[in-house]
C-alpha cells in the first residue's frame, strides 16, 4: 500500500492550524508547532491567503543528494528515509537549505530533520479539506 498526501486547495486554509497540531501530535505525542511536517505561513494582515507547506516526496530530493553524510537517503516512489545514528554527526544541516520548498527543518531537541510519514493525521484533522489523502496499491 501506498500513501500518497499533498497539499491540494491551499485557499481554503484559515491558518486554524489544526493540521499542524495533528502533525506534531503523531509525530512526538505532545502539540508544538515548531515540532511539525506540515507549516502554515500566515499573513497578519489577512490580505493574502496562507501558505501551506508539506513535503513534495520528490522523485530525486534535493535534500538527500546535498546531505554529506548519506543520512538521508531517497525512496524509490518518492521522498526520503533518515538513518538518524549518520545525521547525528552533521553540524552544516546542507539538507534543510537544499529543499526548495522550505518543507524540511530540524527537530530543535535533537537536530535531526523532522520528515511527514505520509500518516494524514494533517488531513484527517483539517476542517476544509485543504489536503488530499489518499492510499494506492503499489
Amino acid at each position: 500500500m501506498q500513501y500518497i498526501i499533498k497539499v491540494k486547495h491551499s485557499e481554503r486554509c484559515i491558518s486554524c492550524y489544526s493540521c499542524v497540531f495533528a502533525c506534531s501530535r503523531h509525530l512526538f505525542n505532545s502539540v508544538d508547532p515548531s515540532r511539525t511536517a506540515v507549516f502554515i505561513e500566515s499573513d497578519r494582515t489577512a490580505s493574502k491567503a496562507p501558505i501551506v507547506t508539506l513535503c513534495r516526496f520528490c522523485k530525486d530530493p534535493e535534500c538527500a543528494i546535498a546531505c554529506p553524510h548519506d543520512a538521508l537517503r531517497a525512496l524509490p516512489e518518492g521522498g526520503i528515509t533518515l538513518n538518524p545514528p549518520k545525521c547525528s554527526v552533521c553540524t552544516t544541516y546542507d539538507c534543510v537549505k537544499a529543499c526548495q520548498y522550505n518543507a524540511l527543518i530540524l527537530d530543535k531537541n535533537t537536530k535531526i530533520p523532522i520528515l511527514c510519514d505520509k500518516c494524514g493525521d494533517c488531513a484527517k484533522y483539517c476542517p476544509h479539506s485543504v489536503f488530499w489523502y489518499t492510499e494506492e496499491s503499489g
